[in-house]
């Protein structure tokens, strides 16, 4: 029941933030551009996997405690952000409005909290 409830407020949460900020986050329209992948983090995963990337209120969304259940390389993570997680909180962004850029700098974003994983280990 309990984790129900967090699942629901998280979702809720998840939804509201992207309606809100969505419209507010610019897009690396030229390949040249650098992204900044702190702010998209802070925009759109911050709320469900917290500023450190340390939730431990929600199970699975800790990014910093070594366990990567769906894969810890760039093009796995990437599926997670574009496809969600099904019977998780992770909900799908593959009909947001990131580049595949944005996704594959996300994906190495959320990497870097975790201090056991390789830097060149990324695809």
């Amino acid at each position: 029941m309990r984790s129900s409830r967090a699942l629901g407020v998280a979702i809720a949460a998840t939804a509201l933030a992207l309606i809100i900020i969505s419209p507010l986050i610019g897009r690396a329209q030229d390949k040249g551009a650098k992204i900044d992948a702190a702010a998209l983090y802070k925009a759109r995963r911050q709320m469900c996997h917290m500023a450190d990337g340390n939730n431990v209120t929600l199970r699975n969304a800790s990014f910093s405690d070594g366990v990567w259940v769906h894969g810890s390389s760039v093009a796995e993570i990437s599926t997670a952000i574009r496809s969600g997680v099904e019977g998780t909180a992770m909900l799908p962004f593959k009909d947001s409005k990131l580049s595949d850029a944005e996704v594959a700098a996300l994906a190495r974003h959320v990497r870097a909290f975790d201090k056991k994983l390789k830097v060149d280990n990324q695809n």
